[in-house]
This record gives C-alpha cells, structure tokens and sequence, in this order.
C-alpha cells in the first residue's frame, strides 16, 4: 500500500512539475483551434497530415471500445499505449528505469515514420485530410 502512495505522490509531482508545459500546450491548443481549426502545425502550415495525425482520435476510440477503427486510424496507437502503461507501471509502482522502455520507444518511433511513408504512397484515410 505505501508503494501505491508513493507512486502517487510522484505523480503529483511529476503534473506539478509539467504545469507550465501543459498551460503551453492549452494556450496553443486554444490559438490554433480559434485561428486554424487544426492542432497540427504540419497540417496549418503544409496541409498534409504528420506521423502522429489521427494519434488522439485513435486513442479516443480504444478508450470507447472501438478498435478495428482505432486501428484503420492509427494501428501504430496500441503500441504507445502499451509504452505508456510500462512507463506508468515502472515510473509509479515499481520506481525504476528500465532500458526496454527506451528500446520500445525507438522502436515506435521508427514505426511511426515508416508507417507514414507507407501512407505517403497509399493514402490517408478521409479523416486525416484537411479540406
């Protein structure tokens, strides 16, 4: 139980920490929304979706039980999940650093470029696409 606590203490830190980067994140959030209708500034700027495009929606979706469109959206989505849960069990309940997080998150990385090259040359589906 004292590991939960302490773990969620660091989490209270660690928000507390980021305030300021999530206060940016709002303001810009907001600037773009009321400006561009868009958060991508690859999208605002260049009118092409960017490698994480379709990122949030995709997530939204695995939260709502919709997975096959999660995964048409975003297939790359359920391994920054899965990242995301390591880091949050190691980070928060066990406090350690391990090394197959940083090789996962390559990993994902160079997923996420390759997959959208691929969609470079096949397409994006109707959702990513600015009209």
């Amino acid at each position: 139980m004292e590991r939960i606590r302490a773990g969620i203490r660091r989490l209270g830190k660690d928000l507390y920490g980021l305030r300021y980067a999530f206060l940016g994140i709002a303001v810009y959030y907001l600037t773009a929304a009321l400006l561009f209708g868009q958060f991508c500034p690859m999208m605002i700027f260049l009118h092409l979706p960017c490698p994480g495009c379709g990122m949030t929606r995709a997530f939204g979706l695995v939260l709502t039980g919709h997975w096959q469109e999660a995964w048409r959206l975003q297939p790359l989505v359920y391994g920054w999940i899965l990242l995301g849960a390591l880091f949050g069990v190691n980070r928060y309940l066990l406090d350690r650093k391990p090394r197959v997080l940083t090789g996962l998150t390559v990993v994902l990385l160079l997923g996420t470029v390759f997959f959208y090259m691929y969609r470079i040359g096949t397409g994006f589906p109707a959702e990513l696409i600015w009209g």
